[in-house]
């Protein structure tokens, strides 16, 4: 394997991480808001490939601030 094949395998891990991190936090949101288990799933499989690193940030820190309190 050359040197860029190894880094564009980081950056393909990279990605894949920041997919499942999106996937999971936004069916575990989407079930805690009442959603059929198997519907969040579906739903945060096409969401997590649209939705910008902006509003995904937003909404995570939105979500944590109203657990604080």
């Amino acid at each position: 394997t050359t040197g860029s094949g190894k880094k564009a395998n980081f950056s393909g891990m990279a990605i894949a991480g920041k997919i499942y991190e999106r996937h999971t936090f936004l069916t575990e949101f989407l079930t805690s808001i009442g959603v059929n288990p198997e519907t969040a799933t579906e739903d945060a499989c096409k969401i997590e490939h649209v939705i910008s690193s902006e509003s995904f940030s937003a909404l995570k820190k939105y979500l944590a601030d109203k657990e604080e309190k």
